[in-house]
């Protein structure tokens, strides 16, 4: 597969290679490869790996546009992208429910959980007015 237009530019001291040189650009690519799995490949999940494969990217360089606070909301629309995918296949198959479940618990496509978890502490608080007051609780 020929690597994206652009991947000439050579890695400067031991960086990445960034081949996509604006959010614009990168986006564009992304599209492409969820186009390619709805329509060419019969619905094939985009997954990251695959998409990672597509864009001509290796762990380091797809890793350092994750990181780039300006290419966030591509990451941000792929990952909703991903996780509207398998919901809208856990609905429309739901043969195949455990695997979407466990696709959509994965970090990368949506994170979701079997359970609420709460990690904030709950403060009761137990206010006394009206008829009695604290009076009304003693013996």
């Amino acid at each position: 597969m020929p690597r994206p237009k652009g991947s000439r530019n050579k890695p400067k001291d031991g960086m990445p290679d960034r081949p996509y040189r604006s959010p614009e650009e990168l986006k564009s690519k992304m599209e492409e490869y969820f186009i390619k799995c709805e329509r060419i490949e019969e619905n094939a999940f985009p997954d990251e790996a695959g998409m990672r494969i597509f864009l001509g990217l290796g762990h380091k360089s797809y890793q350092s546009y994750m990181e780039d606070p300006a290419y966030e909301l591509v990451f941000d629309w792929a990952q909703d992208m991903r996780e509207s995918w398998a919901a809208r296949s856990l609905a429309s198959n739901p043969r195949n429910a455990q695997a979407f479940l466990n696709i959509l618990k994965q970090a990368a496509n949506g994170g979701w959980v079997d359970r609420k978890t709460d990690k904030e502490d709950k403060v009761i608080e137990i206010r006394a007015a009206g008829v009695g007051g604290i009076e009304a609780f003693k013996q």
